[in-house]
C-alpha cells in the first residue's frame, strides 16, 4: 500500500514536470536555454552569444509567447531596427552588452505591445533613451541601472507612450548628480523610484513634486548631508530609504509632508543624537532602522515617544552604552528589537518587561555582564532572546518570569546563550534545570556553538543544559580502630617462656671515686672559661659603641662594598628600592578566558 502511494506521488511529480518542460519550444538551441516553472511557463536565457544574430538563430522564431528573455554577455553596441521582430516577449532583459544606442525602430512590431518590463543593465547608456523606448505601449517597469547616465533632462519621459502606465523606474548605480525640475514629468502612475548609488548631494524636491503617486523612494548610497523641511512632497509615500549617506541632521518638519510613511531606513549615517521631534509627524511608522550610526551612544526616555505604532526597531552596530529603562514604553506595539553589536553593559529590569506583543530581542555581541532580575519578564509573545557573545557569568532566577511560553504563536523558542563565560554554580542551577525541562528551547544557532560552562574547572566545556558529571568519591580516611573493627581478629595464643631471675632484679651501675673527681674538675674549668670570655667581650665593646652614635655612618661603606663587589651602583640605596603600586583589580585583561569564539 505504501509503495503504491509513493509510486503515485512520483507519477504526479513527473507529470507536472513534463507539463512545465513541454511548454518550452523544442526549436531553441544553444547558447540559449529554456526553463519552465509554475511562475513562468517559458523563460529563456541566452548567455555569451557572439552577436544578436546568433541569438535570433538559436531562438528560431518561437510561436509561443516568451514570458522572459534574457540576453546576457552578448555584444550589442546598438540595438538595431526590428531587432526581435516576430518574437513575442513580456519581460526583456539586456545585461552587459556594451550597448550605447537604440535604433528608433528597434521595437516596432509585436514587441511594442507585448513588452511589460524592460531592463537595460550594466551597459553604456549616457542618457535616458529618447529613441526606441517611447514606442512601447504597455511598459510598466523600466530598469536602466548600472549605466553612465549623468543627468535627467526636463521632459525626459514625456514622449513615452507608456508614461501613464510605468509604475517602477530604476536608475540606480549611474552617475546622477542632479535631476532637472521637470525630469519626471509625465510619469503619472509611478509608485517606485530607485536612485541608489549615485552622486546626489540633496533630495531632488522639485522633481519629486511631479510624481505625487510615489509610494517607495530609495536614495541610499549618495552624498546627502541634510534633510530639509518639506523636502519630500509625497503625501502617499510609504517607504523611504536614506541609508549610507552623510546625514547629520533632519529638520523637525522634514517628514510633515509624508504622513503615511511606514518604513524609514536611516542606517549608516552620522547621527549623534536621536531627536524625538524628527518623528513627530510619523504616526503611521511601523519600521525604523538606525543601524550603523557609530556616534549614537544613548537612547533617552523620550527618543521614540512619538511612534505609537512602531513594530520593528533596528539599532545594531551603533555605540550604545546606556538605554533609559522607559525608552521603549511609548511603543506598545513593538515586536522586534535588534540591539546587537553595541557597547551595553547592564540591562535594567524595566527596559523590556511587560510588552504584550514583543516577539524578538537581539542583544548579542555587547559587553553585558549584569542583568537585573525580571528584566525579560511578562513577555507572553516572546519567542526569541539572544544574549550570546556577552560577558555573562550568571542570571537571576526570575529573569524569564511569565515569558518564553511553550504555546507562544511562533511555536519555536530560542534563547541564545553561547559565547558567555557561564559560572555553573548553585546560582545558575535554576537556568540549567529550566533548559533541561524545556528541551525544545534552542540555545545556539548550531550545535557547534552550544552554551558551555566556563567555571568551575571541573565543569569547563560542559553543555550548560547537561547535568553535572558523577564524581568518583574516595573512601573516607579511618582510624586504626575503625579498620580493626572491619576485620575479625584472632587473639594470640599463650606462650610459656622461662624467665631469668637476673633479668627480673637488675643491679644499678656503680660510679668510682676517681671518676667522680674528674667530673667535678671539668665543671669548674668550664665556668672559669665562660667568665673570661664575657670580661674580654665587655672591654672591647665599649669603644665601638661610641662610633655608632651616627646611624648613617656605616651606609657608605656598606653601599660601596656591594658596589665594588658587583661593579655597579649601590644595590641597597633606599631611593632606588621602592614598592610598585598594586595593579587595579578591575582592569579588563585581554586573556584567552575572555575570548568568546
Amino acid at each position: 500500500m505504501i509503495l503504491d502511494i509513493r509510486c503515485l506521488f512520483f507519477v504526479i511529480l513527473l507529470y507536472f514536470d513534463t507539463v512545465y518542460t513541454r511548454q518550452c519550444p523544442f526549436s531553441i538551441e544553444p547558447p540559449c536555454l529554456c526553463t519552465s516553472t509554475k511562475y513562468e511557463a517559458i523563460s529563456v536565457t541566452c548567455d555569451k552569444a557572439t552577436s544578436l544574430d546568433h541569438v535570433l538563430k538559436a531562438l528560431k522564431d518561437p510561436k509561443a509567447t516568451i514570458n522572459s528573455l534574457s540576453i546576457v554577455n552578448t555584444p550589442i553596441e546598438e540595438l538595431p531596427a526590428f531587432a526581435l521582430d516576430g518574437i513575442q516577449v513580456k519581460r526583456l532583459f539586456f545585461r552587459n552588452n556594451g550597448m550605447l544606442a537604440i535604433h528608433p525602430d528597434a521595437f516596432i512590431g509585436s514587441l511594442s505591445e507585448t513588452i511589460e518590463e524592460l531592463e537595460i543593465r550594466d551597459n553604456h547608456l549616457e542618457h535616458i533613451p529618447q529613441l526606441g523606448l517611447p514606442s512601447l505601449e504597455n511598459l510598466k517597469i523600466l530598469t536602466l541601472a548600472n549605466n553612465f547616465i549623468t543627468k535627467i533632462e526636463d521632459n525626459a519621459f514625456l514622449s513615452y507612450l507608456s508614461r501613464t502606465k510605468i509604475v517602477k523606474l530604476d536608475l540606480s548605480s549611474n552617475n546622477l548628480t542632479y535631476l532637472q525640475p521637470q525630469a519626471l514629468l509625465g510619469l503619472e502612475s509611478l509608485k517606485q523610484l530607485f536612485l541608489d548609488k549615485n552622486g546626489l548631494t540633496k533630495i531632488p524636491t522639485e522633481s519629486l513634486e511631479n510624481v505625487q503617486t510615489l509610494e517607495e523612494l530609495s536614495l541610499s548610497v549618495n552624498h546627502i548631508e541634510i534633510v530639509e523641511a518639506k523636502s519630500l512632497p509625497l503625501p502617499g509615500l510609504k517607504s523611504l530609504s536614506l541609508e549610507v549617506n552623510q546625514i547629520r541632521q533632519i529638520y523637525g518638519e522634514a517628514f510633515e509632508s509624508v504622513p503615511q510613511l511606514a518604513y524609514l531606513y536611516l542606517g549608516n549615517n552620522l547621527f549623534s543624537i536621536i531627536d524625538p521631534t524628527t518623528f513627530f509627524y510619523l504616526k503611521q511608522l511601523k519600521m525604523l532602522s538606525l543601524s550603523h550610526n557609530k556616534d549614537l551612544t544613548e537612547i533617552k526616555v523620550d527618543s521614540f515617544q512619538f511612534l505609537p505604532l512602531l513594530i520593528r526597531l533596528e539599532m545594531s552596530d551603533c555605540s550604545l552604552i546606556t538605554i533609559s529603562p522607559q525608552a521603549f514604553h511609548k511603543m506598545p506595539k513593538i515586536q522586534v528589537l535588534t540591539l546587537n553589536r553595541n557597547q551595553l553593559i547592564n540591562i535594567p529590569a524595566a527596559t523590556f518587561s511587560a510588552f504584550t506583543e514583543l516577539v524578538s530581542i537581539d542583544l548579542s555581541s555587547n559587553a553585558i555582564n549584569y542583568v537585573e532580575d525580571f528584566a525579560f519578564s511578562q513577555l507572553p509573545t516572546l519567542g526569541h532572546l539572544d544574549l550570546s557573545g556577552n560577558r555573562l557569568e550568571t542570571l537571576p532566577p526570575h529573569i524569564l518570569y511569565d515569558s518564553l511560553h511553550l504555546g507562544y504563536a511562533a511555536k519555536k523558542r530560542t534563547l541564545y546563550l553561547h559565547n558567555n563565560p557561564w559560572r555553573c554554580d548553585d546560582n545558575l542551577q535554576w537556568l540549567r534545570k529550566w533548559l533541561r525541562e524545556n528541551g525544545d528551547v534552542q540555545t545556539s544557532p548550531t550545535d557547534s556553538l552550544y552554551a558551555r560552562c566556563w567555571t568551575p574547572a571541573n565543569l569547563s566545556g560542559l553543555d550548560i543544559r547537561q547535568t553535572d558529571p558523577v564524581r568518583s568519591h574516595m573512601p573516607p580516611k579511618s582510624i586504626a580502630g575503625e579498620v580493626m573493627r572491619k576485620y575479625p581478629v584472632n587473639p594470640p595464643k599463650t606462650v610459656n617462656v622461662p624467665l631469668d631471675p637476673n633479668l627480673m632484679n637488675p643491679e644499678l651501675p656503680q660510679i668510682s671515686q676517681a671518676n667522680l673527681l674528674v667530673i667535678i674538675m671539668g665543671i669548674v674549668f668550664g665556668v672559669v672559661a665562660i667568665s673570661l670570655i664575657v670580661i674580654i667581650t665587655a672591654r672591647y665593646a665599649k669603644p665601638s659603641f661610641s662610633q655608632k652614635t651616627n646611624p648613617n655612618s656605616a651606609a657608605p661603606s656598606i653601599n660601596s662594598a656591594f658596589s665594588t663587589t658587583l661593579s655597579g651602583s649601590a644595590l641597597f640605596n633606599s631611593d632606588a628600592y621602592r614598592h610598585r603600586s598594586a595593579t587595579n583589580a578591575n582592569v579588563f585583561l585581554n586573556r584567552p578566558r575572555y575570548w568568546w569564539f
